[in-house]
């Protein structure tokens, strides 16, 4: 630990004694370590530590922030009068507020104490174990391109002038890596990951061996003519989908015109199948925590019930402009800027249907297990053309893999026409989803 409340607390008396008339901390120290390896040898080691305390203050209705990267006394007084400073010379702007909510917070497990112990050769052991997994699963697996591990801890600790006080501690890791796998002259990647608060969770090894069979199960892959017919979304491409959609529930984003949920409160925008949750109490979420980063309690909402919306995700901000009450939804990247709105742990409810299940009510149609392009969405109209990957479905069963396909179309229109949720439920980050079936999609071909 490298601050302690009587840092904050000396931070916040600074700030006053400038002239704040309200004032918050946030401060982080993190320690993050990435291992690649190459041909069994370690390609690149990397250990990055950072440690800041970013001040917001509130001075005659006036916004100032500035950020320090040492809590020296010097460190602290110059903080402190930079963003009062800064605050003077900014526009008065009534819905500028920092929260008076103190709490109660609650105590999630989302810190592994065993982790700081793994010593980093066992560490760079189970990367270079995921490799030796990937190439022993099928003998057709001819080189990775590129096989990563990160490991990272943090503290977390914000106060403010009106009493609230919260201090936690986070850890986090993650394992990735793509293959190649050829025959015949033709050559197809397979890409996996895992991500996990906790590191004996984390399935480094399995991670490789999925992997080796998606670009395995790929080869001899065939082009298909277009067609507008069913398709199932592998839960991991449904909530990359989720994700471009995600942002349209900020409350910040319909306030600037800018999200597809702009005038639908309370009108049917999913599938009468779909419930959406935003949970930031969801055990071992990656974002999950007692508070957001303005200090508001977290809690469990749900955003869309059987298709209909029924909320935005608010930060103070974003809640004073409308009259509500923040959601719990601030979300800062680091000590080093300033609150947003995001989300916490964001998901599609999972339901009751098994991958079987739902691959045997397909006549004909296309099992999706990698999109790319996503980033070219948008994100605002809805209106998405993506490249698709994976395998043709004849009556209920995988029948040949497909290469070059494209699935288009408006991702509201998209989620209104799931049929099935499947019980698979995978987070990619934040974001999570179980697979899902849609009864009629666009498919570009040959």
């Amino acid at each position: 630990m490298s601050f302690s409340r009587l840092t904050a607390e000396k931070i916040l008396e600074m700030a006053k004694s400038f002239g704040a008339d309200a004032a918050e901390v946030f401060l982080r120290s993190s320690t993050a370590t990435v291992i690649e390896v190459k041909e069994g040898a370690v390609d690149a080691f990397e250990r990055a530590r950072d440690l800041g305390a970013g001040l917001r203050v509130i001075a005659d209705g006036r916004m100032g922030f500035a950020f320090a990267t040492e809590m020296s006394d010097e460190a602290v007084s110059k903080l402190a009068r930079s963003a009062v400073t800064n605050a003077r010379n900014t526009e008065s702007d009534p819905f500028q507020t920092i929260p008076d909510q103190k709490g109660p917070y609650a105590s999630p497990v989302i810190y592994d104490g065993r982790l700081a112990f793994v010593a980093d050769e066992e560490k760079i052991e189970r990367v270079l174990a995921m490799e030796r997994e990937a190439f022993a699963a099928d003998k057709r697996i001819t080189r990775i391109r590129k096989a990563q591990a990160s490991f990272s801890e943090s503290e977390t600790m914000i106060a403010n002038s009106h009493g609230a006080f919260v201090s936690y501690r986070g850890t986090a890791c993650s394992s990735s890596i793509e293959v190649v796998a050829e025959e015949k002259g033709e050559s197809q990647a397979g890409w996996d990951f895992d991500v996990n608060r906790f590191y004996t969770r984390l399935e480094i090894e399995e991670v490789g061996r999925r992997a080796a069979r998606r670009a395995a199960g790929l080869l001899g892959a065939r082009r298909i003519d277009s067609v507008r017919a069913p398709v199932l979304l592998e839960n991991h491409v449904a909530a990359e989908l989720l994700s471009i959609i995600a942002s349209g529930f900020s409350a910040e984003n319909v306030q600037k015109h800018k999200s597809l949920f702009a005038g639908r409160m309370n009108t049917q925008v999913f599938s009468t199948v779909l419930t959406v949750y935003d949970d930031g109490g969801l055990d071992a979420g990656l974002g999950t925590a007692p508070c957001d980063d303005e200090a508001v309690p977290m809690s469990k909402k749900t955003v869309i019930s059987n298709g209909t919306l029924l909320m935005y995700l608010y930060n103070s901000y974003a809640a004073k402009k409308d009259g509500v009450s923040s959601t719990g939804n601030a979300v800062r990247g680091g000590f080093k800027g300033l609150p947003g709105v995001g989300a916490t742990n964001l998901y599609i409810e999972p339901g009751r249907y098994t991958h079987d299940d739902m691959l045997s009510s397909i006549d004909r149609g296309l099992f999706v297990t990698e999109i790319m392009g996503s980033h070219t969405a948008n994100p605002i109209s809805g209106d998405f053309s993506v490249g698709a990957t994976g395998f043709w479905i004849e009556k209920g069963r995988l029948s040949y893999p497909v290469r070059e396909a494209t699935i288009a179309g408006n991702l509201l229109d998209l989620m209104k026409n799931v049929i099935s949720v499947g019980s698979d439920l995978r987070f990619t980050g934040r974001i999570g989803s179980p697979s899902l079936l849609v009864k009629d999609v666009s498919i570009g071909g040959r």
